[in-house]
Parts: C-alpha cells; structure tokens; sequence
C-alpha cells in the first residue's frame, strides 16, 4: 500500500445562537449565548474496559519537552501481535504555531458582534439622514446580519469549527482530518515501512492505527476552555500525539489523519450523543459491526480505547447508543 499523496485543503459541541433586534430610532441587541459546560457539548465516553496486566506491561509512552523541540515515543502490541515502537518530534515553534491556530476565543467573537453593531448603527444613521424609507433601511440591516453571518462562519472555520443549522458550532471533524493529513504524514510513513517488512494488508494497516490510539495513547477529556481558548473538548491530532492523551473524538482524528495517507482508505466518522467513532470502508467479516452509507459498507472502529477491540468491534454502551432512538450521524472524512 502507498501512501496518498495529500492534497492541501467532535464529537464535542457547543451550543451557539445569535440573536439580532433591529429597531429603528431604539436599540441595537446583538448577543452570542454559550451553552453548558462552559459553552460545549463534550463527547467524553471511553471504551469498555481495561486491557488485561499482560498487554499494558508491554506498553510504553515516552512524553518529551524542551526549548527547541517536543517529542513522543510509543511502544505496543496491535492485532497481528507484533510489536511496534515509533518516535515522533516537532520542532517548538512549528507546535505552537499549530497549537494555537485551532480553538475560537471569546474576545474574537466581540470584536465581530462589535462590528455588526458599528455597522447597523451607521445604516441608521445614513437612513436617518438621507430619509430612506423603512424598507431600504431594512434591507441595509439584512446585508449587514448576512454579512456578519459569513464573517463568523469564516471564523470558526479558521479555528476548525463549522457553524451547522441553529446556529449550532461544532468542531469541524472532516475538516480536521483532511488538514492534519498532511502534517502528520511522516508518522504515517513510519507505519508504512513498517507494514511493508512484515508485508501488511489494508485491514493490518487499519488495525495497528486502532490499536496505537486505543492502549498506546491514555485516555483523558480535553479542558473545554484551556488558557481563555475554546476547545471543544478536543485536542488536535499532533498535539494529542506528542501529549500522549485524548478522549473519543480526538483520537478518532489521529487514526483517521494517519490512515487518511493511504489513498484507498475511505472513512467516516460516527456521531452518537455524547460519543464519537469512525468507519472505514472494509468488507466485513461475519459478526462485524458495520454502517452501510451510500450503499456501501463501513466497518465501525471504537478508537476512544482503553479497550483493545479490533475492527468490527465497539464497546456495548457504543452498540446501546447506535441503536437508540435518537440514530447517529454520519461524516464523510474521505
């Protein structure tokens, strides 16, 4: 299998609504409500239980920072029962320089209601002193609230966020993986030397990715604000790696960004309340847990972890939530 050639392009949420009161000759009210838990809906769950003495015994972490570089090396076991062991490293400034692009900061989001208040005010005044009839003064309103709208849809994608019907923003997961492809490719091209030696098939690949993001990397729920920045509950995927940790969505997104530089790969991601999985287009084997999307079938993978479940199988709160009443969504990553 060789490696895609990248082309440059959670579940955590967080409720957002924007409620904008045009009166003329009396007040502008333009305000952002943030929701629970300081603004996000977090999708938090891990998987099932904990892999047995013998297995984490062969497990190692090594987390690394300095003034110059960070870096992280891993040892486990995946599904063919091999051992592997990787480092990754990234130079200081290149962290957080990608660090600091994702996340939205509340004072951004003033400085646009800042704006579209400004520029209602000067519609206003115009209208006032130009005496343009009250529909022309509506419709100078309308352009403005549009324009605001875009500017903050803009925004949030600039952050890895997108802003969905409702006015509801949630960390733009597709997005995410696209982006982080590329970035993390030398990891992957790690991985792919690797399954060439030992002459790996697509379902080996897959299966030592799910195993590296369920037992080598712990499990832990991102801050949903960290240093005045909104999260999501989510860490990007080069900061979980060289951090060592995530919870279900962010660590989908750092098998999703691995796998997603082999060309073949077709994936999805999987939304259930409060929880977040993925799918990768496999043929699956008899008792394999899979979703069919556009006719084709997807092979579910639970990479929150602890748990050590291969493809074709998700924790049993996992199978309770895809079968509730309230469904799950699908997201095409590739």
């Amino acid at each position: 299998m060789s490696c895609r050639r990248p082309p440059w392009c959670v579940h955590a949420a967080l409720a957002v609504a924007f409620v904008a009161a045009f009166h003329l000759g009396g007040q502008w009210n333009a305000r952002l409500v943030i929701s629970p838990v300081a603004g996000q809906l977090l999708a938090s769950q891990a998987s099932g239980f904990q892999p047995t003495e013998a297995y984490t015994a062969r497990l190692f972490q090594h987390i690394r920072k300095s003034d110059d570089f960070r870096s992280s090396e891993y040892g486990f076991l995946n599904f063919n029962q091999d051992k592997i062991r990787f480092s990754y490293q990234v130079s200081e400034a290149d962290f957080r320089k990608y660090d600091e692009a994702f996340g939205y900061r509340t004072e951004d989001l003033d400085d646009l209601k800042k704006w579209r208040e400004n520029a209602r005010q000067s519609a206003f005044k115009i209208a006032v002193k130009t005496g343009k009839p009250q529909a022309q003064l509506d419709a100078a309103v309308t352009a403005v609230d549009k324009e605001y709208a875009q500017k903050l849809r803009d925004y949030m994608k600039s952050k890895g966020f997108r802003v969905e019907e409702g006015n509801v923003a949630r960390v733009d997961m597709p997005a995410v993986v696209r982006n982080n492809g590329p970035l993390i490719k030398t990891l992957a091209l790690t991985l792919e030397r690797f399954a060439t030696q030992r002459k790996y098939r697509s379902a080996d690949i897959i299966g030592t990715v799910l195993s590296f993001v369920q037992t080598a990397m712990h499990y832990r729920q991102p801050d949903p604000v960290y240093k005045g920045k909104h999260t999501g509950g989510f860490l990007p995927p080069i900061t979980a790696v060289l951090s060592g940790w995530g919870d279900c969505d962010t660590k989908t997104a750092v098998a999703a960004s691995i796998l997603s530089n082999w060309a073949q790969m077709r994936m999805l991601g999987i939304s259930v309340p409060g929880h977040y999985l993925m799918a990768v287009l496999q043929i699956p084997d008899q008792g394999d847990m899979f979703v069919e999307h556009q006719g084709l079938q997807y092979l579910l993978l639970e990479p929150a972890g602890p748990a050590w479940l291969p493809p074709g199988r998700v924790a049993e709160e996992t199978v309770s939530q895809l079968n509730a009443r309230e469904g799950y969504k699908i997201e095409p990553f590739f």
